[in-house]
């Protein structure tokens, strides 16, 4: 079984959904939880409990102020919507995530593990690699933000690119702190069943979402993401580092065999 006793982990986003399910779950098998989030959790598991604003980059900094360490495992798990402005959508799920795990980097313990929860959403984050490396690539997040004011159609498609960004980050943190054995993974949810699920069909769409559930059969559980999750953090996947795992009932895999590659491969005949 997998044991986390003695070892502490951060985890973002803990109040609900995801984040609520991976912080018992946890702290049921050994962890010591520090959860952080814009509300209070109400789970009494929950070892330390910081209530911050991830939006903003003196935030986190706040929030990592709060963290003593040694710690383990930081599970970047906390995202928002694109119901909210494009600027905070990437701001909390790309630069939080990214100033974060770079502020805790003095605070980690021997081997540490870094899980990010990035999304379905962000599947094409290689078309994007450069514009979105670039973007990470800017310490000061208003200087980042201001990068991708020209991105076409920036406020649609802030949620996948926010996405993108963080599966990103993860790749480059698992070769940047290597020297450290440090592993950092990510992990790409489908639809879900939680609270966030009507923000997400509000601004995807329903046939999307719908049509998603329709091919896989029904949403994922929120225990089910966090299992993954739990996953990765420890040492039972101690030479996995780098990887985006999808979790989407195989959707992914059909939507590259349906009509991605059709699409590469008429793209290679015409040319």
């Amino acid at each position: 079984m997998i044991s986390f006793t003695g070892k502490t982990v951060v985890l973002t986003g803990c109040s609900s959904g995801i984040g609520a399910e991976a912080a018992t779950k946890l702290a049921a098998l050994g962890a010591r939880v520090i959860g952080v989030d814009r509300v209070a959790s109400t789970d009494n598991s929950i070892a330390q409990m910081i209530v911050g604003d991830l939006s903003t980059q003196s935030g986190v900094a706040d929030i990592a102020a709060q963290i003593d360490g040694p710690v383990d495992v930081l599970i970047n798990n906390a995202g928002v919507a694109a119901t909210l402005p494009w600027r905070t959508v990437m701001s909390i799920n790309a630069l939080a995530p990214r100033d974060l795990t770079r502020l805790l980097l003095p605070k980690f313990a021997v081997d540490p593990a870094v899980v990010t929860t990035a999304s379905q959403a962000g599947f094409l984050w290689q078309q994007n690699f450069a514009r979105l490396n670039a973007f990470l690539a800017i310490d000061n997040w208003d200087d980042a933000l201001e990068s991708l004011a020209d991105f076409p159609g920036i406020e649609e498609v802030c949620y996948n690119l926010s996405k993108e960004a963080a599966i990103i980050n993860a790749g480059n943190l698992a070769v940047d702190g290597k020297h450290i054995g440090l592993r950092s993974n990510s992990v790409s949810p489908g639809t879900v069943g939680t609270p966030l699920l009507k923000d997400f069909t509000a601004t995807m769409g329903d046939a999307a979402i719908s049509g998603a559930v329709t091919w896989a059969g029904r949403h994922a559980q929120p225990g089910e993401i966090a299992d993954a999750i739990i996953f990765l953090a420890s040492t039972d996947a101690a030479w996995i580092s780098g990887a985006d795992i999808p979790i989407d009932g195989g959707f992914s895999a059909m939507i590259f065999r349906s009509y991605i590659a059709p699409a590469m491969a008429a793209m290679a005949t015409s040319a």
